[in-house]
């Protein structure tokens, strides 16, 4: 942009505020040009031969030698014309000055000079002439950043009448930087700073010194953060400040020199970016590329994992932790609820997500370690069928869980680490399956019928729990998911227990003998009789009718008005069609098959425990599919559990015998069915009879299971994967009711919590607040995490942070409320002394869930601020 064009664009702009009353602002501006270096080009700028359409109708006048007569000329012959007076060399003294009163009724004064020009027609004119000449001070030093129109226009947005020459400067530096309106405090600037310089860029701090910033910004960088504050850097860089910075971080914002307080303003800014979804990542970057820097190798080394659990800056330390956590397991040093404890306190820190995998192997294999060590007693004191099926369900059911998700995480880590105590774990629980099968044999032995005393057999299913819905005419839907587990089907009752308006029950059942999928779908189905087909003594039959597939389920559910359809097929529907469904039948029978398919094929047998994930996301689906077409009640159940174990199987766990009869019809991995079986000790035997089956053709059917959890040697699939005997896994249905409410009262809720506020007054540069979580998490109420910090308030309104802001998180699951206190330490800022004696208030925040925006929480506390005398030369802007 030329100077003349740049000139008539600000000339214009004061002339267009004119309203066309005699004495409107902007009718006349006073040009003083001291050189006279526009005397010849007045009349092309404005006038009838301007290039700017807005000032042709302007006059130009000089003065001359009577003043007396241009000011006769401006108020009275001519009051609504428009001038631009020329005045040409030295100014008289205001006493001498008789056109004093018009220059400052239609000031101030327009100036060609460029620097003069942007003070006076851009900046805020309502600025004291104190406040002017400071800036103008300021833009005579840094004359490169006011030839940039762009950067002029961003600092015009930003500037303040009250901004005093360091908040001038720092606008300067946030117009530089492209920082949002708003934002200039050193904290943002750095926030810039760093950001760039984690992507290789020194941009903005070059920009800094290009346009002569520097020094104010290393200056201000020195007072506020204590930044090299004996000055041995002369020319410092943001790298230097990198390393200071991290440095510092290690060694909790002290040195052997001074305290937090001192470096209280950089520590609340650091706790900030870190905290920051939007600079978290640029934090970890800078923190991989100066640990080399620091030398810390050998320190982290050598600490322990008490002393590494005071720092989480550096992934080195995230990595030293989790050998360590390592190592105490496989030295069985570290209790169940430490590691727990230590894993909780790591799960919001910079570094958790890089080593979640890792996390996972170790806090489910220390928790099967200890579930294991639990369950032992427990196991030793069955002493009947019935408290051994009950001791499952009550407990035992947990180890195989616990060895699920143990194994899956396994399998879905690095395994860079901790092979010795997977190989551990493996054979303990190895020999705690082989333990329990022996004890639970035993019970089986003193069976005369395939029944435990008060508990519901498989067979009873449909009329104890279908029927008396259908009698009452309320619809419901049954959700049979092949090879569901108990313990599988006990965490899909947790996870739809902690979501909104649903509720879920956990019960069980005795499977049928075998325990396999025809038998177990059959005895589901609304029957008087089961027996087995004479064909292939193999699948079942339900009053004498094929109870195998789809279609044959289908006939028999429609006798008692009901339906049958492939779980993948009503997900597939649309919602008319899923819920025209619903309203053709009173009952709804929903097959689902995914971990019996994947157990049952050798190729894939290893992934059952994938399998049994999704598996639990499929039937949440479902379930949900069926709530949307108005079912209110639901029970989910299964044919029968299974038998897992992630190795090889070993020559004791072989069934060496061979089962012998009148005919073996089926010969499987856990059982076999044939006519009149010669009993033996390595065999349980019942007659169809005792299992409750019938036996029309009168062939003397016979059902035998290998003791415990032994398997036959035969070929086909099924060796770690294996179901049919009569082990507690194998044998425990599980019977999930599911309903879902409509009252608030049952919807997810984060924890609550309180602030344990012991005193009124800060009289020091931190304090310590506890706060209590006042229950435990669980069910519906989940856990939470805030951020709480000290906020000062001016007498305008405006709200500063003037400590650390510090993540909360409540999470305890314990029962016990001397657990579920959370203390945390805020250090006040540099800028907190000038809210010295005013009350400041604790804040707290909480992300906003599916965003990275936050809100503010009701709960807060007062605090009156009182310190003493203090010695402070930062300062902040």
């Amino acid at each position: 942009m030329s100077g003349n064009t740049q000139i008539a664009r600000l000339l214009a702009a004061r002339y267009a505020k004119f309203d066309g009353t005699p004495h409107g602002e902007g009718r006349v501006v006073f040009w003083h040009d001291e050189t006279g270096e526009f005397s010849d080009e007045i009349d092309t700028i404005v006038g009838p031969e301007a290039e700017n359409d807005e000032l042709r109708d302007v006059e130009p006048v000089r003065l001359e030698r009577n003043p007396f007569a241009l000011k006769y000329r401006i108020l009275l012959a001519e009051p609504k014309t428009k001038f631009l007076v020329y005045l040409k060399g030295k100014l008289p003294a205001d006493a001498d000055n008789w056109l004093l009163d018009l220059e400052i009724a239609y000031g101030p004064l327009f100036t060609a000079d460029k620097l003069s020009m942007i003070l006076n027609e851009l900046f805020p004119r309502e600025a004291s002439a104190e406040t002017r000449d400071a800036w103008l001070a300021v833009m005579q030093r840094t004359k490169p950043f006011f030839d940039d129109d762009d950067l002029v226009a961003a600092l015009q947005r930003r500037l303040r009448a009250d901004d005093d020459a360091r908040t001038f400067q720092a606008k300067m530096i946030a117009s530089l930087l492209g920082l949002p309106d708003g934002e200039h405090s050193l904290q943002a600037i750095w926030r810039e700073l760093l950001i760039q310089y984690s992507k290789d860029s020194t941009q903005g701090i070059d920009d800094i010194t290009g346009m002569g910033l520097a020094d104010y910004h290393w200056a201000n960088t020195r007072g506020i953060y204590r930044f090299d504050s004996d000055g041995q850097l002369s020319r410092p860089t943001v790298k230097d400040f990198v390393i200071w910075l991290f440095r510092l971080a290690w060694n909790g914002f002290s040195d052997s020199i001074n305290s937090v307080d001192h470096y209280a303003n950089i520590r609340r800014d650091f706790d900030t970016w870190r905290n920051d979804p939007k600079t978290t990542d640029v934090i970890k970057a800078l923190a991989d590329e100066v640990f080399p820097d620091l030398s810390l190798d050998s320190v982290i080394a050598d600490m322990s994992l008490t002393e590494l659990e005071r720092h989480d800056v550096f992934s080195e330390v995230e990595e030293r932790i989790v050998e360590l956590l390592y190592e105490a397991l496989d030295d069985a040093t570290v209790t169940d609820d430490e590691v727990q404890r230590i894993i909780a306190s790591r799960r919001y820190g910079l570094w958790f997500p890089k080593f979640d995998k890792d996390y996972a192997i170790i806090a489910s294999a220390s928790e099967l370690h200890a579930i294991l060590r639990q369950c032992r007693p427990v196991m030793e004191s069955i002493t009947s069928a019935k408290s051994g099926f009950e001791a499952y369900t009550a407990s035992l059911y947990q180890v195989d869980g616990c060895y699920r998700r143990f194994v899956a995480a396994w399998k879905a880590g690095s395994r860079l680490m901790g092979r010795t105590i997977a190989e551990n774990l493996e054979r303990e629980y190895s020999r705690y399956q082989s333990d329990l099968g022996m004890i639970w044999q035993r019970q089986v032995d003193d069976m005369d019928d395939w029944e435990i005393p008060d508990v519901h057999a498989q067979t009873e299913f449909y009329k104890r729990n279908v029927e008396p819905m259908t009698n009452a005419r309320k619809k419901i839907a049954v959700i049979i998911s092949d090879a569901l587990r108990y313990e599988v089907a006990e965490e899909l009752c947790r996870k739809l227990n902690e979501q909104s308006r649903w509720t879920a029950t956990m019960a069980s059942q005795l499977s049928t003998l075998p325990s396999y999928t025809q038998l177990g779908m059959a005895a589901l189905l609304p029957h008087t009789s089961l027996s087995l087909s004479t064909t292939d003594h193999y699948h079942a039959l339900v009053d004498g009718n094929n109870a195998g597939g789809m279609a044959a389920r289908s006939a028999i559910l429609a006798e008692v008005n009901g339906k049958a359809v492939k779980a993948d097929d009503l997900l597939d529907m649309k919602r008319d069609e899923y819920r025209e469904l619903m309203k053709s039948c009173s009952v709804l029978y929903v097959y689902h098959d995914d971990i019996d398919v994947t157990g049952d094929n050798e190729r894939s047998e290893e992934d059952v425990f994938d399998a049994c994930t999704r598996t639990l996301n499929k039937l949440d689906a479902v379930v949900k599919r069926l709530a949307n077409a108005n079912v209110t009640n639901m029970i989910v159940t299964a044919d029968h559990g299974f038998l897992y174990q992630d190795h090889d199987v070993s020559d004791a766990e072989w069934l060496s015998e061979r089962p012998s009869g009148d005919a073996i019809w089926q010969e499987k991995r856990r059982f076999v069915i044939g006519a009149n079986l010669v009993g033996k000790p390595a065999f349980t035997t019942f007659t169809a009879a005792q299992v409750g089956l019938r036996d029309p053709a009168d062939e003397g059917v016979t059902i035998q299971v290998p003791n415990a959890i032994h398997r036959l040697r035969i070929k086909g699939p099924g060796v770690r994967y294996v179901h049919g005997g009569a082990s507690l896994p194998e044998i425990v249905v599980p019977i999930v009711r599911i309903n879902r409410g409509r009252s608030a009262s049952e919807d997810v809720r984060k924890v609550n919590f309180r602030i344990q506020q012991t005193t009124d007054r800060i009289t020091t540069g931190q304090i310590t607040v506890d706060f209590l979580q006042t229950e435990p998490v669980g069910g519906k109420v989940c856990e939470r995490t805030i951020l709480a910090g000290l906020w000062g308030k001016t007498a305008d309104g405006e709200s500063t942070l003037i400590s650390n802001e510090v993540p909360i998180a409540f999470g305890s699951t314990s029962t016990d409320a001397a657990d579920r206190h959370v203390p945390a330490t805020f250090l006040l800022a540099g800028d907190a002394d000038r809210f010295n004696n005013t009350v400041i208030e604790l804040r707290l925040s909480e992300r906003i869930d599916g965003s990275n925006q936050m809100r503010q929480l009701d709960a807060k506390a007062e605090y009156l601020l009182k310190r003493g005398l203090f010695a402070d030369d930062g300062f902040d802007f």
